[in-house]
């Protein structure tokens, strides 16, 4: 179960489903102690980095809000927040309703993970080798484990190259199964960031087309990138994140000013 906010439309009492909420969620990465910076000849930082700050939010099932911002403003510590890799400072995470952090084995399988240059896998084993080795740490039942991969691999396009080792596919393959490892839960929310990196442009459509579907079948999905154009065409919604906090929300129409702004000043 994601937690249930009330609609501000229509009928008060109403409930909406919401697999993420942010609420007020700050993040910030401690510098280094003295002891580091003495190992570092005094080279480490010494101040801490306010990576997020007071940011609130929602992501609705059948919805695809976009997270964007120029590299350093935030988008990926959202990520792995979102995906219980990081813990809030201050603030609440609310994944499927509850701290992502707390989840484990095939509860945390209902969030699918997608990041560039995952090093997640093992590069000795096949593309089919390594979703398993990730189903069966999802605890996902044994007698449905071999489905789950044949479908999971025919959705991202891998079929025909599963049992070839990891470490002979392509940027764009790579990226492909870990989207395939993320669709194995199966997930109701779905986390992506800079998901399409590696992609040539045929295979962003179908990825866009891919997502899009499992979006209409109830899933809430989370999309980072630093790309205008990407942002404009596939997201429902998107948030601009400037230095760890919220800019703007809205439709990317809504938004674009601000999101032009705040992209030519970090340029």
């Amino acid at each position: 179960m994601g937690s249930r906010v009330t609609s501000g439309e229509g009928d008060p009492a109403r409930e909406v489903y919401v697999p993420l909420r942010f609420e007020g969620v700050s993040k910030r990465f401690r510098g280094a102690g003295r002891m580091a910076r003495a190992l570092t000849l005094g080279r480490a930082p010494r101040d801490s980095v306010d990576a997020l700050r007071d940011v609130s939010f929602n992501v609705g099932a059948r919805e695809v809000v976009g997270v964007l911002g120029p590299n350093g403003s935030g988008k990926s510590t959202m990520m792995r927040l979102a995906a219980g890799l990081l813990s809030a400072t201050t603030g609440q995470v609310i994944a499927l309703g509850h701290d992502p952090a707390a989840l484990s084995g095939g509860t945390r399988g209902r969030i699918g993970l997608v990041i560039r240059d995952d090093r997640a896998f093992n590069y000795r084993l096949s593309g089919r080798e390594n979703l398993r080795v990730f189903g069966m740490l999802q605890r996902i039942p044994s007698d449905q484990l071999d489905e789950r991969i044949a479908n999971a691999l025919e959705r991202v396009r891998l079929s025909g190259v599963a049992d070839r080792p990891f470490r002979t596919y392509s940027a764009g393959m790579k990226q492909r199964l870990g989207l395939g490892r993320a669709l194995l839960g199966p997930p109701e929310l779905l986390l992506m960031d800079e998901a399409t990196s590696g992609l040539d442009p045929g295979l962003r459509e179908r990825f866009y087309t891919l997502i899009r579907g499992l979006a209409e079948e109830g899933i809430g999905a989370l999309f980072a990138t630093h790309d205008l154009t990407e942002a404009a065409e596939f997201c429902d919604r998107v948030i601009l994140l400037d230095r760890g906090t919220i800019a703007a929300s809205g439709t990317y129409a809504e938004i674009a000013a601000q999101a032009n702004a705040v992209f030519q000043r970090s340029a």
